[in-house]
């Protein structure tokens, strides 16, 4: 994650949630996005539909925690891509990581790490995501921390 391209937003779903599993190389990549409002502060206007989406195990995690409503505050990136459906690009958030604050539903959300530990899906706390990475690190670039 660059240091220059860092967001920090709290807010409340707004709409459904999309759960999806894509296809990345062959493999599935789950995927999850959802709309947030930001309140207005002093020095900001409120946001309405801010797209954020999740990847890999936290896009599982999320669909178990997450209903419309719930509140989150999030740490992630700015990403910006092509709009597969319409002419243009979308940008949306990028969640790095996440913390759920009210209208949660934790059992669920128990219940599907549960799952995931047991399928061995998560042995480590490690991530779909993590593994294609290590699949494909002899495509890095050397200089890479």
């Amino acid at each position: 994650m660059s240091f220059t391209n860092f967001v920090l937003l709290e807010g409340d779903i707004t709409g459904d949630i999309y759960y999806n599993l894509l296809e990345v190389r062959g493999k599935s990549l789950p995927f999850l996005r959802v709309y947030m409002m930001v309140n207005e502060t002093d020095e900001t206007p409120a946001l309405r539909g801010q797209r954020v989406v999740f990847y890999g195990r936290k896009a599982e995690e999320a669909e178990a925690h997450l209903q419309k409503g719930s509140r989150i505050f999030i740490k992630g990136h700015i990403q910006q891509r092509k709009n597969p459906d319409q002419h243009g690009w979308v940008f949306e958030v990028a969640v790095d990581d996440v913390t759920y604050i009210r209208n949660i539903t934790w059992e669920r959300g128990q219940r599907r790490k549960e799952q995931m530990r047991a399928a061995r899906r998560d042995p480590s706390g490690s991530s779909l995501f993590a593994s294609l990475l290590e699949e494909f690190k002899d495509q890095l670039p050397d200089n890479l921390p």
